[in-house]
């Protein structure tokens, strides 16, 4: 019954006039007794007929994407042996475990969807967290913004490390494993400049034994947007890797990334590169419209090489995480 909620009254008259016009031949003799108890048969049937319609109609309706969902999660703890920083890893002493605050979107469904961790800049939350979650429930993605600032009372990390990315990632990997509408073997990390290196630091699989996670959640790829390539030197991905960064990019260079890429091995995992000519630092970031210093980083806004970012981000997800 309440299925005609679901629809405006316009549409509900549409669908009654249709389910009922074929009725109307019996009224062209309107003087008989016939005609008028088939007008009453047929003022019943619409009825009926119009109902059963529109509850058809909601039930095959798709229902729209939830509504973002503030979450809270526990970073990831080290197994005991990791304790310390393993060899030019960045498992160090300090806060382990704290409460992590994120923000979920998911698509409409019962899933099991595959899902991915996003993973914010030195600058904190994107001002289009919201549009960008709801881009991924659209391309049929549980995502999920980690907010590594605000339980720690941070506002930016542009001047200093920040190892906690790393455990906060995993801890945010091991959240959406418990997930009964998350298919765990698909899970992928996507990273902006900070947590771009978060990202490339998990293809690394410099950690991918080093903390306390359930067994068998993994992330099975990882995109990174204009990384610190540098910060890895010569080390081999082990995970699909995708990398998008602007040719002048003078924060996180292009340079840097093409000599990572150079450095993996041929029996390594996939690692692309795509270099955006003209693009600057945060160039899929409309904040940055009219170009902005932060720290003496240039960030800036290139529509263009944002609206060819999305389609190639879209199909390296579509293809990685296929079942």
């Amino acid at each position: 019954m309440a299925a005609s909620f679901f629809l405006p009254a316009t549409c509900r008259a549409a669908i009654a006039l249709a389910v009922c016009g074929a009725g109307a031949i019996f009224s062209q003799c309107p003087h008989s007794r016939a005609s008028r108890d088939m007008s009453a048969l047929r003022s019943f049937a619409c009825r009926c007929f119009a109902l059963a319609a529109l509850s058809a109609f909601a039930l095959t309706r798709p229902a729209p994407a939830s509504a973002e969902e503030q979450v809270k999660f526990d970073s990831a703890v080290p197994r005991p042996h990791q304790a310390e920083d393993p060899g030019d890893g960045k498992i160090v002493a300090g806060e382990r475990g704290g409460p992590v605050q994120g923000y979920l979107t998911r698509p409409s469904g019962r899933g099991p969807f595959p899902a991915v961790v996003l993973l914010h800049s030195c600058l904190g939350l994107p001002a289009a967290r919201r549009s960008i979650g709801e881009m991924f429930a659209g391309w049929g993605y549980v995502a999920l913004f980690v907010d590594d600032f605000t339980t720690r009372g941070i506002k930016e990390t542009c001047a200093v490390d920040f190892p906690e990315g790393v455990s906060d990632a995993f801890g945010a990997l091991a959240f959406l494993s418990r997930l009964p509408f998350v298919d765990t073997k698909r899970i992928a990390a996507v990273g902006y400049s900070q947590g771009a290196d978060t990202a490339l630091q998990i293809a690394s699989s410099r950690f991918v034994s080093a903390f306390a996670i359930p067994e068998g959640a993994e992330f099975k790829a990882a995109a990174a947007f204009y990384p610190p390539c540098a910060n890895l030197g010569n080390a081999q991905l082990t995970i699909p890797t995708l990398i998008l960064v602007g040719a002048l990019d003078d924060v996180t260079p292009a340079a840097d990334c093409q000599l990572l890429a150079k450095a993996q091995r041929g029996d390594g995992a996939e690692l692309k590169l795509v270099v955006y000519p003209g693009a600057h630092h945060g160039f899929d970031n409309p904040e940055f419209a009219d170009g902005m210093r932060v720290s003496a980083m240039l960030l800036e806004y290139d529509r263009g090489a944002a609206e060819q970012a999305r389609p190639e981000l879209r199909g390296f997800l579509s293809t990685k995480l296929a079942r």
